[in-house]
């Protein structure tokens, strides 16, 4: 009977169909080649930038580019709230970078006496949204990086807007912003905050491209091939080979009894987000896929017990922790800042004050 469905013309043409389609999409997306930004001296452009743009101090002490190798050493220096330095790779032959063919950054690097960096990509603003005529779209992620050379795979979904950027131009936290990746005007690779600005500091990149992992795709392409082949032998099966439909069964059963469990995940939302709110990269998302709890609910739950959104009640709980720091240590305002979970001092400077109506220096200085 298994012989028999598979060799009908109703199961064998539409499997051949599908075969060719499978086949064609795995072909398709297999034979996109990587987009190498670094090396690639005739299509792309490599320029050094430090926060001597926004007044600061930092001093560039090396660039050299070789055919493979990438090398930008500096002094971070004071001067600006946060000093910090990067390289930007822009395209030498179009306006825009097209990539909408690829998902993920790929980048090997390694470092002196940096930890973190950032890597962001850029894209045109809308008219109405912008601060200034410069003004660009931003979508970064962190890495840690060390003396050791490690090579780095960054999904697009793992790039969103930094804080500082929505607060700046005033747009709320959403998970899926996602950048325009037909038109991207250049890419940034940059120190992320740095406390320790005393030592020289270098950066050494090997590769940067941009490439398509296509696991996820071959993986539902699997499931719904496997999944179609099925359906239509078991379409055919009924339809030819079905018996009657047996009587039904009459079951006396017991009904499962129903425990309202609201609170118990109520209470594991607050304490997750209680015991994670340091990890500057929190977001509505993370405690949603940690808890299990939707993120709607999650927004509803904090909204009717603290009369705040997500975000607000994260800050509230930062700055609780930051004013133990500042009474209780001797950590400078920048170390705080980083330890209970924000990118940026100036970042934390304006939370601060719009809770307490005053700057962190201020409140240490009236507590002493």
């Amino acid at each position: 009977m298994v012989l028999k469905i598979c060799s009908s013309k109703y199961f064998l043409w539409p499997f051949i169909l599908a075969s060719q389609i499978v086949i064609s999409i795995i072909w398709y997306y297999s034979g996109i080649k990587d987009e190498f930004i670094f090396p690639n001296s005739k299509s792309y452009n490599i320029e050094g930038y430090t926060d001597v743009i926004d007044g600061g101090n930092t001093e560039v002490l090396e660039q050299s580019v070789s055919d493979s190798l990438l090398i930008y050493s500096f002094h971070l220096k004071e001067g600006f709230v946060s000093p910090y330095a990067g390289i930007k790779f822009t395209s030498s032959l179009e306006k825009f970078i097209d990539l909408s063919n690829y998902n993920q950054l790929c980048l090997t690097v390694k470092s002196e006496n940096i930890n973190r960096l950032g890597v962001a990509i850029y894209s045109p603003l809308d008219e109405e949204k912008k601060l200034n005529e410069k003004d660009e779209t931003l979508f970064h992620s962190y890495l840690s990086i060390s003396k050791r050379k490690k090579i780095f795979q960054i999904p697009f979904n793992d790039l969103k807007h930094p804080e500082w950027w929505e607060d700046m131009h005033q747009i709320a936290n959403k998970s899926d912003v996602f950048p325009d990746l037909n038109q991207i005007l250049h890419i940034n690779i940059s120190t992320a905050y740095t406390p320790d600005i005393s030592e020289e500091k270098s950066l050494l990149v090997y590769s940067l491209y941009f490439s398509r992992n296509n696991k996820r795709l071959y993986a539902y392409l699997f499931i719904g091939y496997i999944g179609l082949i099925v359906l239509l032998f078991v379409v055919i099966y009924w339809v030819k080979y079905r018996k009657k439909q047996s009587s039904q069964l009459t079951v006396i059963y017991k009904p499962v009894e129903i425990i309202d469990e609201e609170n118990k995940w109520d209470q594991k939302c607050i304490e997750y987000i209680n015991q994670h709110f340091h990890a500057n990269e929190l977001n509505l998302e993370q405690v949603a896929k940690e808890t299990g709890v939707h993120q709607r609910k999650i927004t509803n739950l904090i909204n009717e017990k603290f009369n705040c959104n997500f975000k607000t009640y994260i800050n509230r709980i930062r700055i609780q922790e930051a004013q133990r720091l500042l009474t209780k240590t001797d950590l400078n305002i920048g170390e705080i800042a980083y330890k209970v979970g924000f990118n940026s001092q100036s970042h934390f400077n304006r939370v601060f004050k719009a809770e307490e109506q005053m700057n962190p220096s201020e409140y240490r200085d009236n507590q002493a």
